[in-house]
């Protein structure tokens, strides 16, 4: 059997197209790869032994990571964030730190581009797509609903008087009139702040909820297949959105999988660390509980995929386009995201939400 060459670590290293820096306990650069000086623009002499903090803005939430991974001695992780360099520029990027084993102290860093813009850029213009609908779901509200009730009402008298061959337009009227009612509820529901009752929820409760409700009624068509984490902690969350929030999900998954074969997977994992700049404040909450529901359909069509999030988006025919838009909302009230991912085929709608803060200790007051 031929022996295998030798391989340098460094070059391997080096040939990295994502930056890699290995700093030590005073933030000082200890190695930096050829994608690294590239990142700085700058050359490796002279990026060796400088302090991160001459070419990292103080205010960037690189610090906050550093902090995390040397306090926990652990990796950490933060997406879609804006890394402000004392040249000036600014990229949007993701960062992974991680403790040297050996020496804590020192982390090493990876450094690339932006791997959840265009999902997270999908679900920031969700959220400025419903704002223009929050005026008109108000309106529709007072000045429909009341009317639509007496133009009920007065239906259902006339029914009994009516011949026998005019009554079904008396019922296709109280019909109709139900039918724009629910409409406009579920318009409300995209404007109505509400309060949220916030208590620890157990995710995988929820999600087993919701796949009864779906087997039991619209989705009994499809096979599920369940692959939880069954380390997660509660979602810091209101359990009846919650619900509501991925029964939107799978009942859309349901109704784009093929009649037989259909299959929707509802997956949950944990990513300690994460954090994504959200909305124009620059916060940036943690959301390390990650639930996925996929389908085997046919995805979301180029046509709609800009405005999916939008109200009124929809692929079905007779669709109301409200249910992804609701979803969203609910997920931006928790303080987390919904995004649609890309892949070559079938749908995956990705949420990230809270986990429950962990309770302080006594010392701590």
């Amino acid at each position: 059997m031929d022996r295998l060459p030798s391989l340098d670590p460094l070059r391997l290293l080096d040939g990295l197209p994502l930056a890699l820096l290995v700093v030590d306990e005073g933030d000082r650069l200890l190695f930096a790869n050829s994608a690294a000086e590239q990142l700085f623009a700058q050359s490796r002499r002279r990026l060796l032994g400088q302090a991160l903090a001459g070419l990292v803005h103080p205010h960037a939430p690189l610090w906050d990571l550093l902090r995390r991974a040397r306090a926990g001695r652990r990796a950490v992780a933060g997406y879609g964030l804006e890394l402000a360099l004392r040249s000036g520029a600014v990229q949007v990027v993701d960062l992974h730190l991680a403790p040297v084993e050996e020496d804590a102290a020192r982390l090493v860093l990876l450094v690339h581009p932006s791997l959840s813009d265009h999902d997270l850029g999908r679900d920031l213009f969700a959220r400025d797509a419903v704002r223009p609908v929050v005026g008109l779901a108000a309106l529709l509200a007072h000045e429909v609903k009341n009317p639509l009730s007496g133009i009920k009402g007065a239906a259902q008298l006339l029914e009994p008087v009516l011949e026998e061959g005019d009554r079904p337009l008396a019922r296709l009227i109280s019909e109709e009139s139900d039918r724009i009612c629910r409409l406009v509820e579920e318009m409300e529901r995209l404007c109505d702040p509400g309060v949220l009752e916030r208590q620890a929820v157990n995710i995988h409760v929820v999600l087993d909820h919701v796949r009864r409700i779906a087997e039991a009624g619209f989705a009994r068509h499809v096979r599920f297949q369940t692959l939880y984490d069954p380390s997660l902690p509660p979602v810091f969350g209101d359990r009846a959105r919650l619900v509501q929030l991925f029964l939107n999900l799978v009942k859309n998954a349901a109704e784009a999988v093929p009649p037989e074969e259909g299959r929707i997977v509802l997956s949950t994992r944990f990513e300690h660390g994460l954090r994504i700049r959200a909305g124009a404040s620059g916060d940036q909450p943690e959301l390390p509980i990650t639930v996925e529901v996929a389908d085997n359909g046919p995805g979301v069509p180029d046509a709609v995929r800009e405005r999916l999030f939008e109200p009124f988006a929809s692929t079905k025919a007779e669709g109301r386009g409200l249910g992804l838009a609701v979803a969203a909302k609910i997920a931006r009230d928790h303080g987390g995201l919904l995004a649609y991912v890309e892949r070559p085929r079938g749908a995956l709608f990705r949420v990230r939400l809270p986990a429950c803060p962990e309770p302080k200790s006594d010392q701590e007051g």
